[in-house]
């Protein structure tokens, strides 16, 4: 066999490799309700619900980022330690924190105008370092990892539903550093996700109000986040 022989053969396991792993959208029970989910619009493969009949903009000023939890699989729980599981779900629950003290005040404490995220990782692949060296690999998809999620905004008293998603992504072919690393994809999505709750929140806060939801008790506050990812 020549060695472009060889080459073409290596390319192509690594390639059924890289089209074998792939995320998926997961109901592990921690959201209470998942049939009001629906296709979203905007985020291929993500299904999500939200509540227009709530004015962000008028109704929360603060919100407190319950710790992010992990709800993975039995299998997929033994394929990674305690302490990788811990520094993933700290990672994510700061990105949240950054990215959302932008519009909101962050506190611990639940109350009146006090929104409650909750968020779990819910299943997760690392990178394959090996396949990511160099570049002409990294576009085949193989070593690429990734992440699924669940996660929800809740009123943190009455505990109705804002909006709620859950989704499964993998990391950008392009971002060729991120897969240098076991986690770097997967911290990738992570923070996508972050700025995808945050655009989602600003899509409610424009959603146009009927003129007796405009004239609640809450007086108007300047919308919040005005640049969109």
């Amino acid at each position: 066999m020549t060695f472009a022989q060889k080459f073409v053969v290596c390319l192509s396991i690594l390639f059924l490799c890289g089209c074998a792993a792939k995320m998926k959208l997961t109901q592990t029970g921690f959201l209470a309700d998942y049939d009001q989910l629906v296709q979203s619009e905007t985020f291929k493969g993500m299904r999500i619900y939200k509540n227009k009949a709530i004015d962000i903009n008028k109704t929360y000023t603060k919100i407190i980022v319950a710790p992010v939890e992990i709800r993975l699989s039995p299998a997929a729980e033994k394929r990674f330690t305690a302490e990788e599981q811990e520094k993933l779900t700290t990672y994510f629950h700061e990105s949240l924190q950054k990215k959302l003290a932008a519009g909101f005040e962050l506190t611990q404490e639940p109350g009146p105008g006090v929104l409650l995220l909750r968020a779990a990782i819910t299943d997760l692949l690392p990178n394959k370092v090996y396949l990511n060296l160099h570049w002409s690999t990294t576009l085949l998809g193989g070593g690429i990892g990734g992440a699924s999620i669940e996660a929800e905004l809740v009123d943190s008293e009455s505990k109705e539903r804002v909006l709620a998603f859950i989704d499964a992504k993998k990391g950008k072919k392009l971002k060729y550093t991120k897969g240098l690393t076991k986690w770097g994809h997967t911290k990738e999505v992570l923070d996508k996700w972050a700025d995808i709750l945050v655009e989602n929140l600003n899509t409610l806060q424009e959603e146009p109000q009927t003129k007796a939801e405009s004239q609640g008790p809450h007086g108007g506050r300047p919308a919040r986040w005005d640049n969109k990812i």
